[in-house]
């Protein structure tokens, strides 16, 4: 008798089947902690979880599938993350995987960013001049690091879950990088399930191509240096990451549900 073959995607799965089902439920997982440790919510089901940290910047409200949709009601799925955020709360829907055409059900495509993977160490190279770069560990650093998300992305600079001290001393780590006493770059890692998820990789606009964004990101990178990373790029930022040894996989599929 044939041995029979898990598809990898059980809830009774290990974490480290694959390096992305252990991102995968490392980005589920540590949404949610951030989500309750802020005073939101999260609810998790065996296809798909969803964290609600009632927060107007789109990205701390996340949900993701977690099994891929040919082996789920993917509609369902998609209707009770839409029941579990009000009305009022725009949030995305993160898939490794591409989706049926989600559209007809309330959220909008975003695209489809590459994920890239990175192997464990590796120096880093020396700081860009006049950079100095501290850890958030308080109320004030962890402002100043939202301060330049929010002149990097545009995202709103009072209600982020990043600002609230309550994210400190878990899974989560955020860097600022300072040009004398201005805060001019920010790159976080959250490290879960044998993989630094990296991400909020910014720097304020006239403070670009100078390397200060490559330089917080080597630092989340390397934030343990026996782990490998993983993360989700733009198109635009996708060289800098080639260029630090990421190598992109394959695209994952956003989707969004606006406010209202």
């Amino acid at each position: 008798m044939s041995e029979p073959l898990t598809h990898g995607w059980e809830p009774e799965t290990a974490a480290d089947d694959s390096l992305l089902r252990a991102f995968v439920l490392s980005t589920a997982e540590v949404s949610a902690w951030i989500a309750e440790r802020t005073g939101g919510r999260a609810r998790r089901w065996d296809d798909v979880a969803a964290a609600d940290a009632g927060s107007p910047v789109l990205f701390d409200n996340l949900a993701v599938l977690l099994a891929p949709p040919a082996y789920i009601d993917c509609a369902d799925a998609v209707a009770r993350v839409l029941d579990h955020y009000p009305l009022e709360r725009h949030f995305v829907l993160l898939s490794p995987w591409p989706t049926p055409d989600l559209s007809g059900l309330g959220v909008h495509l975003m695209g489809h960013p590459p994920f890239m993977t990175r192997a464990a160490g590796g120096p880093a190279p020396p700081l860009p001049d006049g950079l100095r770069i501290a850890e958030a560990t308080d109320a004030s650093t962890l402002a100043d690091a939202v301060e330049v998300l929010a002149e990097g992305f545009g995202i709103p600079t009072s209600g982020s879950a990043l600002a609230k001290p309550a994210i400190l001393g878990g899974p989560v780590r955020i860097w600022v990088g300072y040009e004398g006493d201005r805060s001019v770059a920010t790159a976080a890692a959250r490290i879960s399930h044998g993989v630094i998820d990296v991400e909020a990789v910014a720097t304020v606009p006239d403070c670009r191509g100078r390397g200060y964004g490559e330089a917080l990101t080597w630092v989340a990178t390397t934030a343990d240096p026996a782990l490998p990373a993983a993360l989700y790029s733009s198109d635009i930022g996708r060289p800098v990451y080639e260029r630090m040894g990421y190598q992109a996989q394959f695209r994952f599929t956003l989707w969004h549900r606006p406010p209202g």
